[in-house]
């Protein structure tokens, strides 16, 4: 069982920051009237209505408020289908004019030149998306010879599109345009000089172009600056550097976390941000492991006092789930277990001399358990009888009649039966044990190794170990 807590991120809307003055935008939507037209902001790749306005029968309407909105990307939005990106910058008093046949082609903007602006980089982008979509067709149709000239006119068209966006970037600094445009930028890595007959070529420039994005992936990112909340963009950049370009390991992701929370403390709606997308995005994690990034974020965050949004209950929410976690994350020393025996005898988990153990929690009343169960004993333990592997199987029922009768049907013989009905050993909260069935993986030093795995990961695991 995976357990996702829900950090309020959306609570973080109402305390971003807006000058007095106040905004106004006239709407002319030409093939429509008599109809509601949404005035939303992007955040966390969601979007949030900000104001309405009813448009008469000619198509024409306002939004207006006595505070400026916050500078961002927002939707003017008719219905799922129909709906049109508009950037809102500093400059919040201007007209905005389109029709219903082609809405996004035929959009014009007066009165913010930073709004309008924006418009011309999405023209400029579709032109440049048919240009690649006319490339593909080319190439699909193309011989081998073909085929690499098509390729190099790929390059020169996103060389084209990314030199366009560096330089509007540039041409118009601290503008929400430009940090709009600089969230969408990439960093470009550069090319090593290496001779590509070299037996080491790839693995170096696997390295090197690793390293480069590792270091230099959020360049274009300025975490002090809130107004990149305002975005669709910045949720799926800290997903694809998280989950995608960064190796999947706590001695990986932990220090890359740790530093990306540093950069955003300069404003405190961004740290919050940043911190409760890392702590949820370890939870939901499904690579074995990754709950000791939640523990490190929740150390440096959240249980040091600096989560200054948080109420008592997240806190407390966050202290038992650290806690839960902290005592068995991979690579440490296993808790011990002192319990009784099918037969009544005492035993112990540290005492057990062997080069692996795997531990399973279970129940004999389990739905999982009791498929599961027999396919274990019959899959894993069948197949290492002779190696030095123990199997200690815990079960967490109070019924004992059940517990042996189930024992005896399947005749699971060779394992360690154990049970602690009145939970002397704590077992519940050294391991987490949330859900059944649960294995865990120990070496000969009781650490562990691997932990939440399904039956047929734990057959490759322990291939892979035993042919060491």
């Amino acid at each position: 069982m995976r357990k996702r807590l829900i950090l309020g991120i959306i609570l973080i809307l109402s305390s971003l920051a807006t000058k007095a003055e106040g905004y106004s935008i006239t709407l002319n939507w030409q093939g429509i009237g008599d109809t509601t037209v949404f005035l939303a902001h992007y955040f966390d790749a969601k979007i949030y209505i900000d104001d309405t306005t009813k448009l008469d029968q000619a198509g024409k309407g306002a939004f207006t408020g006595e505070k400026k909105l916050r500078e961002g990307l927002y939707v003017l939005y008719l219905n799922q289908k129909v709906y049109i990106d508009i950037l809102i910058g500093a400059d919040q008093e201007f007209n905005v004019s389109t029709t219903i046949a082609s809405p996004h082609t035929d959009i014009r903007i007066s009165g913010a030149d930073e709004s309008a602006r924006f418009l011309e980089y999405q023209e400029f982008l579709r032109k440049s998306t048919n240009e690649r979509n006319q490339l593909t067709k080319q190439f699909q149709e193309a011989d081998s010879l073909q085929k690499i000239e098509i390729n190099k006119k790929y390059e020169e068209t996103d060389k084209k599109v990314l030199a366009h966006i560096t330089s509007e970037a540039n041409k118009y600094p601290g503008s929400m345009y430009s940090t709009f445009l600089k969230l969408t930028q990439t960093v470009e890595v550069p090319k090593l000089d290496l001779d590509r007959k070299s037996p080491q070529y790839d693995s170096i420039t696997w390295f090197h172009y690793y390293n480069y994005n590792r270091d230099h992936f959020f360049d274009y990112v300025d975490f002090s600056d809130e107004r990149i909340l305002i975005t669709p963009l910045l949720q799926p950049k800290l997903d694809n550097y998280f989950n995608k370009v960064l190796v999947q390991s706590p001695d990986s992701v932990i220090p890359q976390a740790l530093k990306i929370i540093n950069r955003s403390k300069k404003n405190q709606n961004v740290y919050q941000y940043v911190s409760q997308f890392l702590i949820n995005n370890s939870l939901q994690s499904k690579i074995m492991g990754m709950d000791a990034v939640f523990v490190a974020i929740a150390d440096k965050v959240y249980l040091s006092g600096e989560a200054t949004w948080a109420d008592t209950t997240i806190l407390k929410k966050v202290a038992e789930e650290a806690f839960l976690i902290r005592q068995n994350i991979i690579g440490k020393v296993a808790p011990e277990l002192v319990m009784e025996n099918i037969s009544g005898e005492i035993e112990s988990l540290h005492q057990l001399q062997n080069d692996y153990t795997i531990l399973l929690f279970w129940e004999p009343n389990c739905g999982h358990c009791k498929k599961e169960v027999p396919e274990l004993y019959e899959k894993v333990y069948s197949k290492y009888l002779n190696y030095n592997i123990e199997f200690i199987a815990v079960n967490i029922s109070d019924n004992k009649k059940e517990w042996t009768d189930f024992v005896e049907e399947h005749e699971l013989v060779g394992w360690h039966h154990w049970w602690d009905v009145s939970n002397q050993s704590l077992f519940r909260y050294k391991y987490n044990v949330k859900s059944t069935p649960l294995l865990y993986v120990l070496d000969k030093e009781k650490k562990i190794i691997a932990k939440k795995i399904d039956i047929n990961t734990l057959i490759t695991l322990l291939d892979t170990l035993l042919k060491k």
